[in-house]
């Protein structure tokens, strides 16, 4: 892996966006859909039925600019556990600013198959166009995790769709020439999939695409609206660009002075990395729009110092220690006993507060990984009833996030499975306890039938 092309295309966010957030006045407003219906704006309805199929479900935020007459852009949101209404209401204020309609598939999730996400999706997309008034030249998707993955195959597949946001997830882009979409990537520095949206930056930066890529501080989540809003800065400029929109010059410079403002914020601060991140995602907006001659020669003059090469190697280093770990961890799954699990994760968290920020968020990172891999032996081994071997992956789970609440739920699964009543109980409740309340969806998975149809349990919830 090229880390150095790797590093050179993503965008520091630091406080770039802050022009970006405006007050808005959250009452609710009415307006009428295309079927003569009344419809709210500036609130997500949700449990929406598609007319051709009362099967397809969604939830839709209409912005405050919403009259049913001038049409607007709409961004169809993918959620992993097919909860439309979390990024509508995550990003609701970015809606209302930029002037775009949000909707969130409530059927579309991780785990279906590829005919019933495209039916569903197109059928969706069909509905939206005909209830809302949409500009037909400005259609998005947006997906967290598996989300992001479909929302990029189904940009793939349908040409109406011209950009993509994928937060958290990403597959691999033919990039013999540009996409037939704008590709806005959006991951956190701690997030398991971290490598792979990263390494989908590099092959971009290698072929000189025009995209926008976003890293922020966390790890495997929908990003906060600050990190979220740079990929509609980045449709807004490809708009623009395309000629689908018409150039706001107004807004256009002071987006280019806040970047340009960052820029000098980190170079003061001597933060040659983060510097030349800023540089390439400014040059890629303003490509065509603004002189970038001078941006181009401070990268240049960055990409040839000593101290820039050094930090490079060092990330380097760290991200090959990172994919090595990764594949002896597999391994050691099923090798290593709970006294060698005990030692290294407890290694791991204690670098994970390492001073140093490239080692600490490697080591995040790892936890991460090891959580879900965890997750995913566990329940596997739990769906096929193996009830000897699954004991020490649940343990590793549990020392690797034994904050998270699916770590007792699967322990309430074992001993549901292995007729326990008060430890499935006890293990319910500290799952409550830690967070747990997904009751609809696990109710409806005939796997869990014992648990949530015993009479303590019941009570819980």
């Amino acid at each position: 892996m090229n880390i150095f092309k790797l590093l050179s295309g993503k965008i520091f966010l630091l406080s770039i966006v802050t022009i970006l957030v405006s007050c808005n006045n959250r009452q609710t407003q009415k307006a009428i859909d295309k079927y003569g219906n009344n419809v709210k704006s500036k609130e997500v309805v949700g449990n929406q039925t598609a007319k051709s199929d009362s099967s397809v479900n969604y939830s839709y935020y209409l912005p405050e600019s919403y009259n049913g007459k001038e049409a607007l852009p709409v961004i169809i949101f993918l959620d992993p556990h097919a909860n439309g209404s979390l990024p509508l209401k995550n990003y609701a204020t970015l809606a209302d600013k930029y002037g775009y309609i949000f909707i969130g598939s409530n059927n579309i999730r991780n785990g279906l198959s590829g005919n019933y996400t495209q039916s569903t999706f197109n059928t969706l997309l069909t509905e939206v166009s005909k209830r809302f008034n949409i500009d037909k030249n400005r259609i998005f998707t947006a997906g967290f995790s598996g989300g992001a993955k479909l929302a990029i195959i189904f940009a793939q597949q349908n040409p109406q769709i011209i950009g993509v946001a994928a937060c958290g997830g990403s597959i691999p882009i033919n990039t013999d020439r540009q996409p037939n979409f704008y590709y806005a990537g959006i991951v956190g520095n701690e997030d398991f999939n971290y490598l792979e949206v990263s390494q989908l930056f590099t092959v971009f930066d290698n072929a000189g695409f025009d995209y926008t890529s976003v890293i922020f501080n966390g790890g495997h989540e929908w990003p906060p609206v600050s990190s979220f809003e740079p990929a509609i800065i980045g449709f807004e400029i490809f708009l623009i660009k395309s000629n689908r929109k018409t150039k706001d010059t107004e807004w256009v410079d002071a987006v280019w002075q806040k970047m340009n403002d960052s820029i000098k914020v980190l170079k003061e601060n001597n933060d040659i990395v983060k510097e030349n991140i800023c540089i390439s995602q400014t040059s890629r907006w303003f490509y065509g729009l603004k002189n970038t001659k001078e941006l181009k020669k401070r990268s240049y003059e960055l990409m040839r110092s000593q101290e820039f090469y050094n930090r490079i190697k060092h990330r380097q280093s760290l991200i090959q220690k990172e994919v090595l770990l990764r594949s002896e961890f597999i391994k050691a799954i099923e090798t290593k006993d709970i006294e060698w699990w005990e030692n290294e994760i407890t290694r791991i968290h204690k670098t994970s507060q390492n001073s140093d920020k490239d080692i600490a968020h490697v080591s995040k990172r790892l936890l991460n990984y090891l959580s879900m891999v965890s997750y995913m032996f566990t329940k596997s081994d739990l769906d096929e009833n193996k009830l000897t071997s699954v004991q020490k992956k649940l343990k590793i789970y549990e020392l690797v996030d034994p904050e998270n609440p699916d770590v007792y739920l699967m322990y309430a699964r074992y001993y549901m499975l292995s007729d326990m009543n008060q430890e499935m109980i006890n293990s319910f409740k500290k799952a409550q306890n830690l967070g747990f309340n997904d009751y609809d969806t696990y109710k409806k998975d005939p796997s869990w039938n014992k648990l949530f149809e015993n009479e303590e349990v019941k009570k819980l919830y």
